[in-house]
């Protein structure tokens, strides 16, 4: 497979429509259909299904369109190391995150830094911490912001001074919006709303403890924001981090603390040995300046 084909095939998915991707890519419409089946071929697989209009990936096709996409990532990044070494400052941070407001101090460092150095640019990538994780360890990423991450000393990493207090969203006007904090016993037969992985981690297993069985989770999120809608509406009470999301009079949620407090720990982490570009480079430093 060579990267160009790979580019074509992913310009092709994008656009939805072989002759518009030929017009993007300033081919000829017969030059890139006769690549896409040239790769086909070399896979041994349809990966598209073609129409009169349009084309989409079946299976098998979005399959490559992840991995292309990794490997057109890996290649520019890798192109981009190269070309910028002893030029000036520039090229792309990229940056996985975790949802927290702590993220608010690499924004901070990150401003002051492009006024320095206008041409760098920051791409930030939001998941949850298996979506985090996999993308810093796929070399994707050249940095990533870890929340309580049990496995964080496995990478490079610095604490950044700020936590998270753990709490719980509920619709503005809910009975239990009168309480200062809620506990456990709060929130036994309540539909709950929780992240993939809240009720795996230490932190929550321990604040729950034998309440665990008891509780029903009526609806799980990867990222915040739908979760928020969901308990905006009232469809289940939201445990999650504070600040995510403005509380209060006039905006439909309401946030309590949990009791016992718990706070998540907010890590900034970056690979052992990993060859970090110029950009990049300077930048940990300035971060570190700042903590």
């Amino acid at each position: 497979m060579e990267l160009r084909t790979l580019r074509y095939f992913l310009a092709v998915c994008e656009a939805g429509n072989i002759t518009r991707a030929a017009e993007r890519l300033h081919v000829t419409q017969p030059t890139l259909s006769r690549q896409i089946s040239d790769l086909e071929r070399e896979l041994g697989c349809t990966l598209l299904v073609r129409r009169s209009r349009s084309v989409e990936p079946t299976e098998e096709g979005l399959h490559l369109v992840s991995r292309a996409a990794d490997i057109v990532s890996l290649a520019d990044l890798t192109e981009e190391e190269y070309r910028d070494r002893g030029k000036v400052i520039a090229g792309d941070i990229r940056i996985a995150c975790g949802e927290s407001s702590g993220i608010a101090l690499v924004a901070s460092a990150a401003r002051g830094f492009q006024a320095r150095y206008p041409q760098v640019r920051f791409c930030l990538h939001s998941g949850n911490a298996d979506y985090v994780v996999e993308r810093l360890e796929r070399g994707l990423d050249d940095f990533a912001v870890l929340l309580s991450y049990p496995g964080v000393d496995r990478y490079e990493h610095m604490k950044l001074p700020h936590t998270d207090a753990w709490g719980v969203y509920l619709p503005e006007g809910d009975p239990l919006a009168a309480k200062e904090a809620l506990t456990p016993e709060d929130l036994e037969g309540l539909p709950l709303i929780a992240s993939e992985q809240a009720t795996e981690t230490d932190e929550l297993t321990s604040w729950f403890a034998n309440s665990l069985a008891r509780m029903r989770f009526a609806a799980t999120y990867t990222l915040g924001y739908n979760g928020l809608v969901f308990a905006r509406v009232g469809t289940g009470y939201m445990l999650g981090l504070n600040a995510l999301t403005p509380t209060g009079p006039g905006t439909g949620l309401e946030f309590r603390p949990l009791w016992p407090p718990i706070v998540a720990r907010i890590d900034f982490a970056w690979r052992r040995g990993q060859k970090l570009s110029n950009a990049a480079n300077l930048f940990l430093e300035e971060l570190k300046a700042m903590s």
